[in-house]
């Protein structure tokens, strides 16, 4: 009996001890329900839905005015307390499109293939930018960079066809520039190809 009595305050008091541990998290670490927030959140205001990731639509049966087909614009925008944004420095998609961010800069959605350099998309002193695009010129793009050049990673990514039963979605990731020198990436904003 007094085995057993002992056995049973040792096992109590493993028990106290064990569970008054308390876990102490310091500021390099997430708490189990503490969200991961980046520090200048960016945020798609225009985004049409959210399944995971911002998604806006573009339509294979509409035209912007240049006669491109289904243009489509993404609306960044960082809290107004956090800075302004200068630009939009470089603009990447594909499977590989966040890889393609510190690769070689003709992997680029907006590459010059003429004057061959980036052409950042400016923006108007605000805590917003936007980007205009369409499936024409993402087409454009995917045909120019093809299965990438020898030791580059492969970007092409879904063609921009309408397909009803599975949807094709284009990923875009933006690399913003703030006025104060700051860069921002962005997580996937993704197209949605309809008809």
């Amino acid at each position: 009996m007094k085995k057993q009595l002992a056995q049973f305050i040792l096992l109590g008091l493993l028990s106290v001890g064990v569970f008054s541990c308390k876990k102490e998290y310091d500021d390099k670490s997430l708490s189990p329900l503490q969200d991961s927030v980046a520090e200048i959140p960016i945020t798609v205001p225009n985004q049409e839905f959210f399944e995971r990731f911002p998604i806006v639509t573009a339509s294979v049966s509409k035209k912007d005015a240049a006669g491109n087909t289904g243009p489509f614009t993404i609306i960044l925008q960082i809290p107004s307390d956090k800075g302004k944004i200068k630009e939009i420095s470089r603009i990447t998609t594909g499977t590989a499109g966040l890889a393609n961010m510190t690769g070689a800069e003709s992997l680029s959605y907006n590459y010059d293939v003429t004057g061959k350099k980036l052409v950042p998309i400016p923006g108007n002193g605000t805590n917003q930018i936007t980007f205009t695009s369409s499936l024409s010129q993402y087409t454009t793009y995917r045909t120019r960079v093809g299965a990438a050049a020898a030791g580059q990673p492969a970007v092409v990514a879904p063609t921009a066809a309408f397909n009803a039963q599975n949807p094709n979605q284009l990923p875009f990731y933006f690399l913003i520039t703030l006025e104060d020198g700051r860069q921002l990436v962005s997580t996937a904003v993704r197209v949605r190809v309809v008809d």
